[in-house]
């Protein structure tokens, strides 16, 4: 039984103004690599917990012949252009091509892709992929828990699986699941039948952790579902809200054995769980920058973990907000640690040595949504070249990461600011580590993100604040100029109805 996988990986912000090129899928901060082809998918996702992780686990669990292709990934930011998706899909199907025949086919997608041709970019490389490999072959596709599920994802394969945790920590079982699901399809031991509710509505960004309320409830029924006669799997979307896209919002989808009408009424009893919590799940909340460095600085034992919102890089967003820092240097705050994306500074602190003092103006520089530049003056500390490995699980399961040349800056007024060049997430202690700098020891930690810094630093943490800042990942969307979205959807619309009502 030989299985194919290939994937390209993306979360597409189309408000950021990060425009996404080919060049941009060379290199990524997730992957050390942006395109990873045949042996490299094992040699870098192999013993990861990633969902490449869990293919190879249940290729030698169930017995199949697993055939990586290619897997592309890229950093969250803006819209894909048209010869990237053409480039990296061509070359992906050509191998599917080549290499064939295949019992069946898996898809490593994100769910969140959009590219200049086409707003769901993530079912066009289904559609494209069932046109190539015909109806006889189930195709599978695994997606992240922020996917913007649509009916064409739906349709184009024989089944759905999507992440049940944010922080994202069950990709590699998932995967398993969705491996031995599609093992059974093969065998002809399921009839797979699908359906899919997307009832209009938004998760905030503010209200998707699955470990805490209301989500745990939507959770709660996506789980209760799956023991419903006739149901494989059931699966829900929390969606990806700064994807200007008809699809954007949540989804609820079941998988039933050959019981098309057991797969409408389980997805159904999702879809009305989450409809009824839906004021509490669009709710905002949280300080702004000011209000939490005045309550991190009255904490009296730290580390205070502050989620930079509105910089939300595994979002999309820049890396070079200043919103925070501006605060944490207005009110004098000291034991301080963030990291900022910077070329221009980095350029100039390597240029002038370890050991050098510099004062230089630092982030705010790729748009006007992230703030000001501010002047800092301080001493080059440490200069790496930014690569750095966390064997232990982390969102989403990724393990090698390329921050590109890293500095620590130490500010004469007190804060220490890692200077980056890529936007790599804050979802590991090691890029702290890596410079030398225990993060434990700082009173206030700022991590650029809302869920995914969680694992990593919430263990170490006596506090955590959420901050409600502005950016291109901003909680508050009734900021953002939505021209492609279905209307209505709560909360943009409050009177938006779902048949349940």
């Amino acid at each position: 039984m030989r299985i194919a996988a290939f994937g390209i990986h993306h979360e597409t912000n189309t408000f950021s103004t990060f425009q996404v090129d080919l060049q941009a899928f060379q290199s990524s901060g997730l992957q050390r690599e942006g395109i990873l082809r045949g042996d490299q998918i094992r040699e870098f996702h192999g013993d990861t917990e990633s969902c490449f992780g869990g293919y190879f686990e249940a290729a030698d669990k169930y017995g199949f012949e697993l055939v990586p292709l290619l897997f592309a990934a890229t950093d969250p930011a803006g819209t894909i252009s048209s010869e990237a998706c053409e480039s990296i899909l061509g070359e992906a199907l050509q191998m599917l091509r080549d290499q064939g025949p295949w019992d069946g086919v898996i898809l490593n997608q994100m769910g969140a892709a959009v590219s200049q041709e086409f707003p769901d970019m993530d079912g066009e490389v289904a559609r494209r992929t069932r046109e190539l490999v015909g109806p006889d072959v189930p195709v599978i596709m695994t997606l992240d828990l922020h996917a913007n599920v649509s009916q064409q994802m739906a349709d184009e394969t024989d089944a759905l699986f999507i992440y049940r945790t944010n922080p994202h920590l069950d990709a590699r079982p998932l995967a398993v699941k969705a491996c031995k699901i599609l093992v059974k399809i093969i065998n002809g031991e399921i009839d797979p039948v699908s359906a899919l509710e997307m009832p209009p509505m938004v998760i905030s960004i503010m209200k998707q952790d699955t470990s805490e309320e209301p989500m745990t409830q939507v959770i709660d029924a996506v789980v209760e579902a799956q023991d419903f006669a006739d149901i494989v799997d059931t699966s829900t979307g929390e969606g990806y809200p700064w994807s200007d896209v008809n699809e954007c919002g949540t989804a609820f989808y079941a998988l039933a054995d050959g019981n098309p009408e057991a797969a409408r009424n389980a997805a159904r009893y999702m879809a009305q769980r989450a409809w009824s919590l839906r004021e509490e799940l669009s709710a905002e909340s949280g300080p702004s920058a000011a209000d939490a460095i005045r309550d991190a600085l009255a904490t009296p034992e730290g580390p205070v973990l502050l989620l930079d919102a509105g910089d939300n890089i595994g979002a999309g967003s820049a890396g070079d907000s200043t919103f925070i820092l501006q605060e944490a240097l207005k009110q004098g705050a000291t034991s301080y640690l963030t990291t900022i994306r910077d070329t221009e500074a980095v350029a100039t602190c390597v240029n002038a040595g370890i050991g050098s003092d510099v004062t230089l103006k630092i982030g705010g520089k790729q748009d006007d949504l992230h703030g000001e530049p501010i002047e800092v003056t301080g001493k080059v500390v440490t200069i790496s070249d930014g690569k750095f490995e966390d064997p232990e699980p982390t969102h989403a399961g990724w393990r090698y990461f390329d921050g590109g040349t890293t500095v620590v800056l130490q500010t004469t007024a007190g804060p220490t600011i890692v200077l980056v060049s890529t936007r790599v997430g804050n979802v590991t202690r090691q890029q702290f580590y890596s410079l030398d700098l225990r993060p434990e020891e700082f009173h206030i930690i700022v991590a650029k993100g809302v869920v995914s810094p969680r694992p990593a630093f919430q263990k170490i943490s006596k506090k955590m604040i959420v901050v409600n800042t502005a950016g291109a990942t901003s909680a508050a969307l009734s900021s953002f100029d939505y021209r492609r979205r279905r209307r209505p959807l709560y909360p943009f619309e409050p009177d938006a109805a779902y048949p349940s009502d």
